[in-house]
Order: structure tokens, then sequence, then C-alpha cells
């Protein structure tokens, strides 16, 4: 009994995080990079200097978090497969998402940081700008995918659950 309770509690935080995740990426999307990909290089100047946006304090932790919550979840629901089989996909998706983020976007996000802002208005970098925020537009698809998996999951846990009592 305990146990599930356990179990309910970290499925709940991780639907949590992810749900925290999910907002930040559709916030992050609408207002941030619409405004840093408006006019490269000037636009690039949000991402820069004393008052550039830390966009790295809040996607770091959180996705730290994310992953550890997410492995305990696969620990604690072992014997449930249907919610470990949930989980090995949530995990798969997580893989999809970040594995991109490290190859391509962080990266990128990096040239936009370190381009002097004061130069004339470039079509290269708007198009890079552009191409950058419509991939990420991807990435916030899977988060949301991961996101319903994970109330899935937890249902599948309760169904499990009641069939096991």
């Amino acid at each position: 009994m305990m146990r599930n309770k356990l179990i309910y509690a970290a499925l709940i935080c991780l639907i949590t995080m992810i749900g925290l995740e999910l907002g930040g990426a559709i916030y992050e999307g609408v207002v941030v990079a619409s405004q840093w990909s408006a006019h490269p290089p000037a636009s690039f100047a949000i991402l820069q200097g004393s008052y550039a946006l830390p966009v790295e304090h809040f996607w770091i932790p959180l996705h730290m978090i994310v992953q550890v919550l997410t492995i305990l979840v696969l620990i604690l629901c072992w014997k449930y497969y249907r919610v470990r089989n949930l989980v090995f996909v949530i995990i798969g998706l997580y893989l999809l998402l970040r594995i991109p983020t490290f190859l391509y976007f962080i990266p990128e996000l990096a040239v936009f940081s370190t381009t002097e802002p004061v130069a004339a208005f470039s079509k290269e970098l708007k198009e890079r700008a552009d191409m950058w925020v419509n991939l990420s537009m991807i990435r916030t698809m899977i988060i949301a995918s991961v996101y319903v998996l994970g109330w899935i999951a937890l249902s599948q846990f309760k169904q499990q659950e009641i069939r096991n009592n």
C-alpha cells in the first residue's frame, strides 16, 4: 500500500515536471524565440549582455529533475508491465528530444548568443533563426506527447493496481 502511494506520487511529480517543460516550451516559442529571431542580428541582443535571458537556468534543472523522476518511475513501476512499457516509450521520446538539443539546438543558440547584434539585417541569420524556431516546435510536440503518455501511464497504474487488489 505504501509502495503504491510512492509510485502514485512519483508519477504525479513526473507529470507535473513534464507539464512545466511543456509550458516552458510553449512560452519560449511564443514569447522568447519570437523576439530573438525577429530581426537578426539586432534581435540577438536579447540573448546577450548583462541582462540576457538565462534560459538555461530554467531548462537545465528541469531536464535533470525529469530525467531522475523518469528513472525513479521506471524502477518503481517495473512490475507493472504496461506502465513500464509506457515509461520506455517516454524515455525513447525524451532521447529523441535531447539528442538533437545537444547536437543542433544548443550549438545554434550559442551562435546566436555570440553574434554581434550591431550588424545590418542578415537574411542568412534570419533563415537560421527561423529554422531553429520551426524545428523547436517539433520538440514542443514531443514534450506534449511525453506529457500525455505520463497521464496514460498513471491511468494504467491505477487500473493495474485495482486489478491486483
